[in-house]
């Protein structure tokens, strides 16, 4: 019997382009071919194995025939517009959907053209309207309506022991939803209280009572922080909390809402929430961030801007391509920076770099939520960050924005470094590359402290600690709402950096400004406060 003829690598390549795995290629070569042996074939000639499409055409199609233009049915997706486009080209899909071309047919029939092109009703609408209206199994959920909902997820942050006091009021032995909690004490410590320990005792009592699973212990960190990196925080969910910086959880494409502690205990024991749809503002922001421009930066410019109340009692949506460049954890700054706007939530839409975050930690499924391309929003804003500066804050009553290079030459005594909008993997690394090699201020106290347990295992995996601890910094436990980030000790004349969400001024008699991670390392370096450019390798 003659030897079977190998196949060259051409014609290996034309059989697994025409039935893509060893398998079939191994039943139409016949014989004694073993999908095996086809394999062997395949990496002897360094053929890699057939490569499925992330995406069915069916996906693409659906998402296409849904909205029309690459750039929603890629946010649908988690793609980018170009990358949309490329698979439409690659499954032929080229024609415009038929029911979106009848539409546009009717809308320039029958518009007014002096009418606001807004367009009210159904199929306009906004994140969280899509939100609220899917949790209800509603079409729509109207601006100004109150309606009662069944939160994703309810968050007990920082003094939770102020929510056990108002749910054992209520003469409730058991939570309606213990899966649906989750529980922090980081930052109780910062919230003042006459016996903190005794409110831990009894919240670590109440959870253990309760089954309630979710639970940060003090030395977890910031519970936000945990949260999103085990896959709790999920993309379309409604959550909600009894402190402000629960809107952090919009980054990753979750509409979140504020609640006061009797309300919050009353979700614990119903399961349920009176929310009324507040308005949304459109927030645009485009460009390509300058060197020494960070996240935090583009936030102090946006609160300054819009310091005359446009964003008061309304959600805001970010859009724009300075967006999409943004990291997790910039957008959880920039989320959290959006309250200084006046605004009680705010929220980023969910991309490729959502998806990318989320798939390998999500513990469920979950479905994204994106607005109506053509939702109704009550006033739309532009800002480009080309034009940006690294910018420092001052809380005094009012927000109030000053460009670094402006201060430049303002000594400083003491710098935090971390929390809650600061202690991120990605804060510290930039901040560590600065600081590596080289000598805090002798002049200068400089405080680092990781927002989570697990970005505390990181830092001492990558060499952080060790950069930082080699410099002369002091690095804290992990944590997200200290009362070292809070409450600053300065004394009258000394002047301070921070990078954390919300100081009490109050609790000091220096002066505190709010600046980046980047431009807290470089102020460190030189004891005054210094713009970060110079020292960021691009």
């Amino acid at each position: 019997m003659s030897p079977r003829r190998i196949p060259t690598k051409g014609e290996l390549l034309r059989l697994q382009k025409l039935y893509r795995t060893d398998k079939k290629m191994a039943e139409v070569l016949g014989g004694e071919v073993t999908e095996q042996l086809v394999a062997y074939w395949r990496r002897k000639k360094g053929i890699a194995r057939y490569s499925f499409p992330k995406f069915s055409e069916k996906d693409i199609q659906d998402a296409w025939d849904r909205f029309g233009d690459d750039f929603h049915a890629g946010l649908e997706l988690g793609l980018s517009k170009a990358a949309f486009y490329n698979w439409r080209r690659r499954y032929k899909i080229i024609r415009k959907p038929a029911a979106l071309k009848l539409e546009q047919l009717s809308l320039e029939l029958f518009t007014d053209e002096k009418s606001d092109h807004k367009r009210q009703g159904n199929g306009h609408q906004t994140m969280i309207q899509k939100v609220l209206a899917h949790h209800l199994e509603q079409k729509e959920a109207a601006v100004g309506q109150t309606y009662e909902i069944e939160p994703d997820v309810a968050f007990g942050l920082g003094r939770v022991g102020d929510i056990l006091t108002r749910f054992q009021e209520l003469e409730t032995t058991y939570v309606k939803n213990p899966a649906r909690i989750i529980i922090s004490l980081d930052g109780a410590d910062a919230d003042g209280g006459s016996h903190p320990a005794a409110m831990f005792k009894a919240v670590r009592t109440f959870v253990r009572l309760q089954q309630i699973r979710a639970f940060f212990d003090t030395g977890e960190g910031d519970g936000l922080q945990a949260a999103m990196e085990r896959g709790m925080i999920l993309p379309g969910q409604m959550i909600v909390g009894n402190r402000p910086e629960i809107t952090a959880c919009g980054a990753m494409g979750a509409v979140s809402l504020p609640l006061s502690a009797e309300t919050m205990a009353g979700v614990w024991a119903e399961g349920k929430s009176l929310v009324t749809v507040p308005e949304t503002v459109r927030l645009l922001v485009t460009g390509r961030m300058p060197r020494g421009v960070f996240a935090r930066d583009v936030g102090h410019h946006i609160a300054a801007l819009m310091a005359r109340g446009e964003c008061r009692g309304r959600m805001i949506e970010f859009y724009g391509a300075a967006i999409d460049q943004m990291s997790i954890p910039e957008r959880f700054t920039l989320c959290c920076l959006a309250l200084h706007t006046g605004a009680i939530g705010a929220v980023c839409p969910y991309d490729a770099a959502t998806r990318r975050y989320i798939s390998p930690r999500a513990r469920r499924p979950f479905t994204p939520v994106p607005a109506d391309r053509n939702a109704s929003y009550s006033s739309e804003f532009t800002f480009d960050v080309n034009t940006m500066k690294p910018a420092a804050a001052v809380l005094s009553g009012e927000w109030m924005m000053t460009p670094v290079e402006e201060l430049a030459g303002v000594s400083i005594q003491q710098i935090f470094l971390g929390g809650l909008t600061g202690g991120h993997f990605d804060d510290l690394k930039i901040a560590a590359d600065i600081i590596k090699g080289k000598q805090i201020n002798p002049d200068t106290r400089l405080f680092i402290q990781p927002s989570s347990r697990s970005v505390y295992l990181e830092m001492l995996k990558k060499g952080l600690a060790r950069a930082f601890t080699e410099a002369g910094a002091t690095i804290l436990n992990p944590a997200g709402l200290s009362s070292a980030g809070r409450n600053p000790m300065l004394s009258a004349g000394e002047r301070g950096l921070t990078t954390y969400f919300d100081t009490d001024v109050s609790s000091c008699d220096g002066d505190v400004y709010h600046v980046s991670p980047a431009t807290a390392a470089a102020s460190a370096l030189t004891g005054q406060i210094t713009n970060p450019a110079g020292y960021i390798k691009m």
